[in-house]
């Protein structure tokens, strides 16, 4: 199949749907539940402000910053992890085990955490020598985590020239296609958040922060799977595989 906009959007809307009840329940158990608990008890203890996350750490009070972050990056690889496993197995028609599926998530935060690093330290060098390389570097190495998460065994610098040899020849319709999620989730949330903003002043503050803080999550989902969707198509129309041989290295 063509990596196309279209083709990549369509599957991107076409996972959301055929997996939409195991995505909602491990979104909910593995992101939602545990940003919000945090948020809200951070902003008990401590008062931050999810608005402006920044505020703590220019005042000088550097922890409730530290567990927001450590806490978001947590979550975010954790529910990544389990949304590939999800959606490749699904696609291969595989049974899927939630349990095991946060064990080998847990398993590959730290990897992922490296993966990270060495790909924002890749993107600063090229942002910082003539821009236009920081963003070719950020766009080739987009599916490195999810590949590291779809492939095991392939190891952190095998993801990351992986991803780069995939997405050659499609990185500025990658950027496209974020383009256009980021947009329908900054609309979409916007619409939700609307009617929050409207009535802010006779909204208790902690029912506030809770309805933004599902919003930030789920918007944030959506966007994961996207990168899953990217990652499908790419193999689809450069390699010969099928969807039962990137399943089989999870059983």
């Amino acid at each position: 199949m063509k990596f196309t906009i279209g083709n990549t959007l369509n599957e991107g809307f076409a996972l959301l749907g055929q997996y939409f009840g195991q995505i909602a329940v491990a979104g909910l158990l593995l992101y939602v539940l545990p940003m919000t608990a945090a948020v809200l008890g951070l902003f008990s203890s401590f008062g931050f402000d999810l608005q402006n996350p920044s505020l703590q750490l220019e005042q000088g009070v550097y922890l409730p910053f530290g567990i927001y972050m450590g806490m978001s990056v947590l979550t975010a690889l954790l529910s990544l992890s389990v949304l590939t496993e999800i959606i490749v197995k699904g696609e291969a028609k595989q049974p899927f085990n939630l349990g095991a599926s946060i064990g080998r998530g847990f398993i590959n935060i730290i990897p992922l955490i490296i993966v990270g690093i060495l790909s924002t330290l890749l993107m600063m060098v090229g942002l910082i020598l003539l821009i236009i390389p920081g963003f070719i570097v950020m766009l080739g190495l987009y599916v490195a985590t999810t590949v590291y998460i779809a492939e095991p065994g392939i190891g952190i610098i095998g993801a990351m020239k992986r991803s780069w040899a995939l997405t050659k020849n499609h990185r500025w319709q990658i950027f496209l296609i974020l383009l256009i999620i980021g947009i329908l989730c900054a609309l979409a949330g916007g619409a939700f958040g609307l009617p929050l903003g409207l009535m802010a002043a006779t909204i208790p503050p902690m029912v506030s922060l809770t309805v933004q803080m599902i919003i930030s999550s789920v918007t944030s989902l959506v966007t994961f799977v996207f990168a899953v969707a990217i990652y499908l198509c790419l193999r689809r129309a450069k390699d010969t595989h099928t969807p039962e041989t990137v399943a089989n290295v999870f059983s």
